[in-house]
C-alpha cells in the first residue's frame, strides 16, 4: 500500500485493492478492532483488569461490530455468485471450512495448555464440542463458518426476489434479537440475527453506497447521537425483549458505521483503518491466541481503573500488531497453508 492515501472527492469514488472501495477496507478495519476489543474485555474482564463503563460500551458495540462486518461482507457477494459452483465451493465454502477447522483446532489446543480460569468458559470447548464444531459454530471462529453457509444459502436463493429475502431475515433477526425464538447454539444464534445485513450488503449495495458517498462530520455525529440515544433510551425502559427493538438498534448502528467509515478515508488516520481492513483474516484467526496468552501473563495483577482503561488498548493494540506479524512470520516460514487451502488447492481469493 502507498505511503499517503489520496482524499477523494466522495467516499463513494476512492477505490481499494481488488476494487473495493475504500470505505469498505475502512468499515472492516473498524470492525476487526472492535472485534478485538470485544475478546480483550471477555479475557481480562474475569480477572478484574475492565472498568465497568468500558465493559458497559462493549456491550453496546455489539450492535455494530457484527452486523457491519457481515454488511460489508455481503457487497461484494453478486461477483462471487455468478462464478461457476466449482468456483464458490472452492473460493468460500472449501477456503473458510478449511480455516475454520484448523483454528478452531489450534484454539481448542492453546486453552488446554492455558492455566484454568484464563479463558472465559464463552469461548472454551470440551472435546465433545470440538467434534461437534462441523454441526455447531465454535465460538472466535463461527464467523468463518457463517461466511460459508451464508454464501451457499445465497447461491441457492438467488431466484427469490431481495424484498422477500430481506424482509424474511429482518423478521428472523428481530424475534432471536428479541428472545422469542430461541436458538442453542451461539454461533447459529448470532448467524439468524445478522443474516440480514449480509443479505442488505448482496442487494442493497447501491443504497448503502449512496448511504456512504453522503458522509460528513455533522452526519456522523448526528448519526452517532441517534444510535447512542436510542441505545439508551431501550436500555432505560426495558425494551431489548420487545421485537424489533435489537433490530433498529443494528440498523442505525450499522447506518452511523457505514457514515464513519466513509468519512475516515478522507483523513489521514483513514489509511492506518484501510491496511487494517484490508488484513482482517490473519488478525480474525490469531487475535485470540495472543489475548489469551497475554491474559496468562496478566492474570493476578491489580490496576486501579484509569489504568485498566489503558491496559485492555494496549492488550488489544498488542493482539492486533502480533497477529499481522505471525502472519509475515508464518508465510516466510512457507506455512502459508495456515491461512489458505494447502498445497495445489490453494485459494487466494481477495478475503479480508
Amino acid at each position: 500500500m502507498p505511503e499517503t492515501f489520496p482524499r477523494p472527492r466522495a467516499a463513494g469514488d476512492a477505490r481499494g485493492a481488488a476494487g473495493r472501495t475504500a470505505w469498505v477496507d475502512a468499515a472492516k478495519g473498524l470492525c476487526i478492532v472492535l472485534v478485538v476489543l470485544h475478546h480483550a474485555v471477555m479475557f481480562l474482564e474475569p480477572q478484574g483488569l475492565v472498568p465497568g463503563p468500558l465493559s458497559m460500551l462493549n456491550t453496546a458495540l455489539a450492535s455494530l461490530r457484527m452486523p457491519l462486518f457481515f454488511l460489508a461482507s455481503g457487497l461484494f457477494l453478486a461477483t462471487a455468485l455468478a462464478r461457476p459452483w466449482r468456483t464458490l465451493l472452492h473460493r468460500r465454502v472449501a477456503l473458510f471450512g478449511w480455516l475454520y477447522l484448523l483454528w478452531t483446532t489450534a484454539q481448542f489446543g492453546l486453552f488446554a495448555l492455558l492455566p484454568a480460569g484464563i479463558a472465559p468458559s464463552i469461548a472454551t470447548q470440551d472435546t465433545t464440542a470440538l467434534l461437534l464444531s462441523p454441526l455447531v459454530p465454535a465460538p472466535s471462529m463461527w464467523f468463518l463458518y457463517a461466511l460459508a453457509v451464508f454464501s451457499v444459502a445465497a447461491r441457492l436463493l438467488r431466484p427469490v426476489p431481495a424484498p422477500a429475502l430481506l424482509a424474511v431475515t429482518a423478521l428472523l433477526s428481530a424475534l432471536v434479537g428479541a428472545g422469542t425464538i430461541e436458538i442453542a447454539s451461539f454461533g447459529w444464534e448470532f448467524m439468524a440475527r445478522y443474516a440480514f445485513f449480509f443479505v442488505l450488503g448482496w442487494h442493497g449495495r447501491r443504497l448503502v453506497e449512496r448511504l456512504a458517498a453522503t458522509a460528513s462530520l455533522p452526519r456522523v455525529a448526528v448519526a452517532g447521537v441517534v444510535a447512542a440515544g436510542a441505545a439508551a433510551g431501550a436500555v432505560l425502559l426495558g425494551l431489548h425483549e420487545v421485537p424489533g427493538v435489537a433490530f433498529v438498534l443494528n440498523l442505525l448502528a450499522v447506518t452511523g458505521g457505514v457514515l464513519v467509515a466513509a468519512e475516515l478515508v478522507r483523513w489521514r488516520i483513514g489509511r492506518v483503518v484501510i491496511a487494517l481492513g484490508r488484513r482482517t483474516l490473519p488478525i480474525y484467526l490469531t487475535n485470540v491466541l495472543v489475548i489469551g496468552v497475554v491474559t496468562t501473563l496478566l492474570a493476578g495483577l491489580q490496576l486501579p481503573a484509569p489504568a485498566q482503561y489503558v491496559m485492555v488498548a494496549l492488550v488489544t493494540a498488542l493482539a492486533v500488531v502480533a497477529a499481522l506479524l505471525l502472519h509475515r512470520a508464518l508465510l516466510r516460514a512457507r506455512c502459508g497453508w495456515l491461512y489458505d487451502l494447502p498445497g495445489r488447492w490453494a485459494a487466494r481469493p481477495a478475503t479480508g
